[in-house]
């Protein structure tokens, strides 16, 4: 049996997602279907889910691993010219 149920969405994620949605077949309605009954199979969020903060803490990683590589590079490239 369906229910009938109303949910809040934004408006730029719902009609970005009706494309994804059209080009692989599937109704706004029917992705929903899709999206909860994975949540059923699987008794949690079908995805993984992070918070903002470790997500940062994960950017500012890799801008600090990209800044000492840089360096690391720019000395080589120094070394490099001050044997020529």
């Amino acid at each position: 049996m369906k229910i009938q149920t109303s949910v809040r969405v934004e408006e730029e994620f719902y009609q970005e997602a009706k494309i994804v949605f059209k080009k692989v077949g599937l109704t706004f309605g029917d992705a929903v279907n899709l999206f909860l009954s994975r949540v059923s199979i699987e008794q949690g969020i079908p995805f993984s889910i992070t918070s903002i903060q470790k997500n940062q803490e994960d950017n500012d990683l890799i801008k600090s691993q990209e800044i000492s590589m840089s360096k690391t590079w720019d000395n080589k490239e120094d070394e490099a010219w001050d044997e020529v």
